[in-house]
């Protein structure tokens, strides 16, 4: 590529960063706003551009606040490419076959998703033939049914032979030449048979460096493999390090501790009102304090009303009379808001759900909100949220209950913010121990323990160091590398061409899914305007 950080074009690197969906922008905006200033091109490729538009119209200010920034809709493989199938269950599997393994016994709630998932693309696609997906589902039941060192390590290893021999997509690999970048970044990578690798793919080809950026905490432990070994693999901190390597097979010479850029504002953030405003503005009582709950995902919390009723009557019967009356503000999780729509709390008394129908707190009024209520509240609870490290950020203490209606313990990220194993939250078995914690706990917290954790899991590089811009000097390095030409695998020809009459097959019957779609297509037009024709002769009828 022509566009060299160091004795290249003036103009800085040319760098394509590709996301998912829109809601990774919130976690880069600061990034790339910050690359453009210095500088360089940044083109922010979106594979699902029609969702999260929050995000998508975020990118969008940003490019109009920088010439050097723009946005656009990142390819796929087409319909009728066989590969495209493959891939999925390549992918697929090996994502499945990481939660066979023992490390996995206590996450059954992960395994359970993974399969599930498997399941439903596997029996609803058009890509595979009958034999196919039959002996795929087996396989994937197979894995999903018990702890199995063994076989999760040799369909591991089997799933990586198959996914080098897949070729690269000659559509996507001319989007990408046709950036010319002098570096391409993916993120998140690890959703289920994410086909994010591709861009990878296809910058190898192209001799482009590759890097990875992890987006949030449980992205190397809750979700799917990597799959692939970059150039550089960006993360948090030293517990996200050790994940990339024990997990995920990345060489440790590749992986880089940058700290968290998405946090970077909470740091001297300050609240925009005042904490009788604030309550009042929620519809609390402005004279007493109050505790913030912040709600989780459909996943870890699939039904939170019931429980945090339960959590507020708790409160209520508690022998303190501080407790009895302080103030509670629920906050529902922006993706699982409908729950509490109708869900009155007033009846517990000083007790509110705010916003209603929750809200993304990525940019503008909304988050600063979601920032004062943060900042306003006496203490933090929660089930499993990433708000809980934003609270830690804040300073304020944070509690939980474990109970077997949510999927805490059941994913590891989780057990890294507990305070048993170096963390800042304080876990009860039971409302009465969590009632007991709040009575014993609120006001009198040792703040150290929540400093020690912010910096070593946050900010690694020092409290007073920002993410961001040592992400964007980790990307200007990554941009200045040639990386050595990686040759196939011994091999992979010939897995290629045992796997091109499957893919084939898959091609033929995608084609044939279609045909017939577009002919019921018809009928329902057909049927239709009949339908209009009858109704428009019994009209004139009448």
């Amino acid at each position: 590529m022509s566009h060299r950080l160091e004795g290249g074009a003036p103009g800085g690197a040319r760098i394509l960063l590709c996301l998912t969906h829109g809601g990774y922008m919130r976690v880069y905006a600061p990034v790339v706003e910050l690359l453009a200033e210095r500088g360089h091109r940044v083109h922010v490729a979106f594979s699902q551009i029609g969702r999260q538009r929050g995000g998508v119209a975020l990118a969008a200010r940003l490019a109009d606040a920088h010439p050097q920034i723009t946005y656009g809709p990142a390819p796929a493989r087409r319909p009728l490419d066989g590969w495209a199938s493959i891939a999925w269950l390549v992918r697929g599997l090996g994502d499945l076959a990481r939660y066979a393994h023992p490390r996995y016994a206590s996450a059954g709630a992960l395994r359970a998703r993974t399969v599930a998932k498997v399941e439903r693309h596997l029996s609803g696609s058009a890509g595979f033939d009958p034999i196919t997906r039959r002996l795929m589902l087996r396989a994937a039941r197979g894995l999903g049914a018990r702890d199995d060192a063994e076989r999760s390590e040799r369909t591991i290893r089997a799933v990586s032979r198959l996914e080098r021999a897949i070729p690269t997509c000659g559509r996507i690999r001319r989007f990408v030449a046709a950036h010319a970048p002098d570096v391409v970044l993916v993120s998140p990578l690890v959703d289920l048979a994410s086909r994010q690798v591709e861009y990878l793919k296809a910058a190898r080809r192209l001799g482009v460096p590759t890097g990875i950026c992890v987006a949030s905490w449980d992205n190397l432990t809750g979700k799917g493999l990597l799959r692939f070994v970059p150039d550089r693999v960006f993360v948090w901190n030293d517990t996200q390090r050790r994940e990339a390597v024990e997990l995920h097979g990345i060489p440790a010479g590749r992986v880089v501790a940058t700290g968290a850029p998405r946090f970077d504002e909470w740091f001297g953030r300050r609240p925009s009102t005042s904490p009788e405003e604030f309550r009042a503005k929620v519809g609390l009582a402005p004279d007493r304090p109050y505790l913030l709950y912040v709600c989780s995902s459909s996943f870890v919390a699939p039904d939170e009303v019931g429980f945090v009723s339960r959590w507020i009557e708790a409160i209520r019967g508690s022998g303190d009379p501080a407790l009895r009356e302080i103030g509670i503000a629920v906050r529902p999780y922006p993706k699982h808001a409908a729950q509490w729509q109708g869900v009155d709390l007033a009846r517990l008394g000083n007790a509110t759900v705010w916003p209603r129908k929750g809200a993304e707190p990525d940019a503008g009024q909304a988050r600063t909100d979601f920032f004062d209520s943060l900042a306003h509240s006496a203490a933090v609870v929660g089930a499993n949220t990433s708000a809980m490290i934003e609270a830690a950020i804040v300073g304020k203490p944070v509690y939980s209950v474990v109970t077997p209606e949510f999927a805490q313990e059941s994913t590891i990220h989780f057990h890294y913010l507990v305070h048993e194993h170096g963390g800042f939250l304080r876990v009860a078995s039971s409302l009465d121990e969590h009632v007991a914690q709040l009575r014993d706990g609120l006001g009198s917290v040792d703040a150290e323990p929540t400093r020690r954790f912010v910096e070593a899991f946050v900010r690694p590089s020092g409290l007073e160091r920002a993410a961001t811009p040592i992400l964007a000097d980790a990307i200007e390095e990554l941009a200045r590398t040639s990386p050595e030409p990686v040759p196939p695998p011994p091999g992979a020809l010939a897995v290629r061409l045992a796997l091109l009459p499957l893919a084939t097959a898959s091609s033929l019957a995608s084609a044939a899914a279609l045909g017939r779609a577009a002919v019921r297509h018809r009928l329902a037009r057909g049927a239709a305007a009949a339908a209009k024709r009858r109704t428009a002769v019994h009209g004139r009828a009448t």
